[in-house]
């Protein structure tokens, strides 16, 4: 009768992962997010004071704020990677340095990697960059 059992509960297992290989492995879904610095060793930066970035998972889709819009992409985890499709947002117009850092943050999403939340807690994705690799770190964002 184990046995019986054990092979029903694998077998489920394997019919689950096959009808959508990420929903396993997807540990972000129904998780929202603050970015508090991104960067590599030579040079990290923060969000501009007065601005939020944040991003949302759920249900194989990201949104958040971006600085001054609001934007959203879908999203795919495999084997430990992490992969955005190209972002749509809204159009609404800032000052010039908030729209870069804007362009900056997209610009890091749509070039992700690898991620993982460390032993603290924050997620971390790292994104390629020209000069190799670099980091955006998160910390759960707390609903208000």
């Amino acid at each position: 009768m184990k046995k019986l059992l054990l092979s029903l509960s694998v077998a489920s297992l394997s019919i689950l992962s096959m009808i959508n290989p990420s929903m396993a492995s997807d540990a972000l879904s129904g998780t929202s997010w603050k970015l508090i610095s991104w960067g590599n060793e030579k040079s990290t930066q923060t969000p501009l004071d007065e601005t939020e970035i944040t991003l949302q998972f759920e249900n194989d889709q990201i949104s958040g704020s971006s600085s001054c819009n609001r934007y959203f992409a879908s999203y795919t985890i495999e084997d430990e990677q992490l992969k955005f499709g190209v972002a749509g947002r809204t159009q609404m117009a800032c000052p010039e340095e908030i729209m870069k850092q804007e362009d900056q943050f997209l610009s890091a999403l749509e070039k992700s990697r690898t991620f993982e939340i460390n032993a603290e807690g924050k997620l971390q994705i790292n994104y390629k960059t020209n000069q190799g690799y670099g980091v955006m770190i998160f910390t759960p964002n707390q609903p208000e």
